[in-house]
């Protein structure tokens, strides 16, 4: 229900929900590369690169050589999202408050806790 309501949200942005989570990624933890960012979506490799293709294209993101790891691209959000990142904030919020509702402060917190242990969880499998 709330991935329903997500997914409708970020299409009237002009995105999928995968390129939503790459430029929230890189709002959020700045520059990384591909492979941290998939991991972090726990994703394949080269899908990702075909959602990093896309938003490259579009201008919201810059990629570059990893100057410690030749093999490794950078990722970055370029100037051309600063736009957007209002809309992407209100995003969070108001999916927060929906998968939120009738909670208290504190279960909230603790929800959001628990979310992200279940997130380190299913990373540390990969």
């Amino acid at each position: 229900m709330v991935a329903r309501l997500f997914n409708r949200q970020v299409k009237d942005l002009g995105l999928t929900r995968t390129q939503w989570q790459v430029l929230y990624l890189l709002y959020m933890n700045g520059e990384q590369t591909q492979t941290s960012i998939a991991d972090s979506l726990m994703m394949a490799k080269p899908p990702l690169g075909k959602v990093v293709d896309r938003l490259e294209s579009a201008g919201w993101i810059a990629r570059h050589q990893d100057t410690s790891d030749r093999r490794a691209k950078m990722v970055r959000l370029t100037d051309k999202i600063d736009p957007m990142l209002k809309s992407l904030e209100d995003l969070v919020g108001d999916i927060g408050r929906a998968a939120t509702r009738g909670m208290s402060a504190k279960e909230a917190k603790e929800f959001y806790r628990l979310l992200k242990l279940v997130h380190a969880n299913l990373l540390s499998e990969n």
